[in-house]
């Protein structure tokens, strides 16, 4: 006779304490750098 193991799935994430089901906006933020030896670079920020 085989043993039938049962599985249920969370419903709260363990450390926020949220349900699953919703879900959050995130914050995210962009970055980009270019570095060139124009002149032009040198007195972009005048």
């Amino acid at each position: 006779m085989a043993k039938q193991v049962t599985t249920i799935p969370a419903s709260i994430k363990p450390f926020s304490k949220t349900p699953l089901t919703t879900s959050r906006k995130r914050r995210v933020a962009a970055y980009a750098r270019v570095s060139t030896d124009s002149d032009e670079q040198f007195t972009s920020y005048e």
